[in-house]
């Protein structure tokens, strides 16, 4: 005879196990998005090649902690290369790495820039104590992915770094919210660029929406949504190519170094950043913007990227071919049509990187295009209490090998959890308000979760 044990019995046995390190969606979880098409010529295999290749190659300890290096200057690290490589511990489900990153971009949180980290540093010193603000954007988000695999006081440190930003570099621009590419107090007002200098490839829409759910601050709502005034304003009516650097009005700009105004290694990831938008959420903005860039390097030919251009799509470039161009295009491609996701998948899976930002991004990329970069849960889950008055699930413990699940009008998917986070069983709802759920799994804990294509999300738990 089993024993039922209580909810709350369950919820403490699955937050044990994350004591522990185990992570809830272990790699590889291979979702499909909500929307836009995943190819079929890349697998999960390749992507988790591409993250044991980064750690064994560029991730380094330091004081107890990790860092990754700049491959042409070992000694140095920077803070993209921090916020890329905590999303990709995050989503990987590598606790003790994830930490070690956290730890040393903590230690490198500096007053000079606003509590934000300095953007290039060594071990034990900083070359450069300004901020560089999509670094720390990517290190809030892997914190609200890490909650969603471990639990723990995560998601009050993502709040923090979330709030040193807002802060920080937001700003108006003529009705328009924008970012500041960086923060010093040794620039007037404390922020570098504004208005007149930012960097688009440092606003991403999606991980701006989950912001603004985990603070319940809708500035990052509307910062999201002002992204695509600011992308539109620079990208050429052709291509849809934009610029390293531009104005907030739209007008390109060669950078704070100077130079060609370009789609080079800074814009280069922007289509990945956009994309998220659409594959998550469904915006359309993000869907035709990332259509007509990706029509366009199809017309190039996967094989034939380079690594930049001229807006109007005429070479600026070294002649290199690598991940860090064809993959952006590899994912924007998601949001266009099977055969150019399938073509641009597979250039990706012939290419191998090894210098350290083409290697980081072609990770990101890779992890997006095999479903393993999903939307993070926490930010619409409800309490327990909510969901009972939504949807009602029996018996539970279950018997005979099914359970019955009603009110499920709005609900997409019904997945069951085994508790270490792995699927078992999949039901997609027809908009039946009753479902029946059968199972063919050994008796134990499970936790059954709801699916809609707003991306809301919703658990409940039950005993086999």
């Amino acid at each position: 005879m089993r024993k039922h044990f209580t909810l709350f019995t369950l919820v403490f046995i699955l937050i044990a196990g994350m004591s522990f390190g185990q992570a809830s969606k272990p790699f590889p979880q291979n979702v499909e998005y909500p929307h836009g098409y995943k190819a079929s010529t890349v697998s999960s295999s390749i992507a988790e090649a591409a993250y044991n290749s980064l750690k064994a190659s560029l991730m380094v300890t330091c004081d107890g902690g990790y860092r990754i290096i700049v491959t042409e200057y070992p000694e140095r690290t920077r803070v993209e290369a921090i916020g890329f490589s905590m999303l990709l511990t995050a989503y990987y489900g590598d606790k003790d790495r994830f930490d070690g990153l956290y730890s040393f971009y903590k230690q490198k949180r500096r007053a000079n820039a606003n509590n934000m980290m300095a953007w290039e540093v060594t071990c034990d010193s900083v070359l450069d104590p300004g901020s560089a603000t999509d670094g720390d954007i990517d290190v809030a988000f892997s914190l609200i992915i890490a909650n969603d695999q471990w639990g723990g006081n995560y998601l009050d440190e993502a709040k923090n770094v979330i709030g040193v930003i807002k802060n920080s570099v937001v700003i108006t621009c003529d009705k328009l919210l924008a970012l500041a590419p960086g923060y010093s107090i040794q620039s007037s007002g404390g922020i570098w660029g504004g208005c007149s200098l930012t960097d688009i490839q440092y606003y991403t829409p999606a991980f701006f929406r989950s912001f603004a759910q985990v603070t319940g601050d809708t500035t990052w709502n509307k910062l999201a949504d002002d992204t695509y005034t600011i992308l539109n304003a620079s990208a050429h009516e052709t291509t849809g190519l934009v610029p390293d650097w531009q104005t907030v009005s739209g007008t390109p700009s060669g950078g704070p170094g100077g130079g060609t105004a370009r789609f080079a290694y800074d814009a280069c990831r922007v289509p990945w950043r956009i994309a998220l938008d659409y594959l998550w959420f469904g915006n359309s903005k993000a869907k035709a913007w990332c259509t007509k860039v990706s029509n366009w390097a199809q017309g190039i030919g996967p094989a034939n990227i380079r690594d930049g251009y001229n807006l109007d799509g005429t070479e600026n470039n070294s002649g290199y071919h690598n991940s860090a161009f064809v993959g952006g295009f590899a994912v924007s491609a998601m949001c266009n049509n099977q055969a150019v996701a399938n073509g641009f998948g597979t250039e990706m899976a012939s290419l191998n990187d090894s210098y350290w930002f083409n290697l980081c991004t072609r990770t990101l990329y890779l992890f997006t295009m095999t479903g393993n970069f999903w939307a993070p849960e926490t930010v619409n889950s409800l309490d327990d209490r909510t969901i009972q008055e939504i949807i009602t699930l029996y018996p539970n413990p279950v018997t005979n090998g099914s359970f019955m699940v009603e009110g499920v009008e709005g609900i997409d998917f019904i997945n069951v959890l085994d508790i270490y986070g792995k699927v078992v069983k999949s039901v997609a709802v027809t908009r039946s308000p009753k479902v029946e759920v059968k199972l063919d799994v050994i008796p134990g804990f499970y936790v059954v979760q709801f699916l809609s294509g707003n991306n809301s999300s919703y658990k409940y738990t039950i005993v086999n």
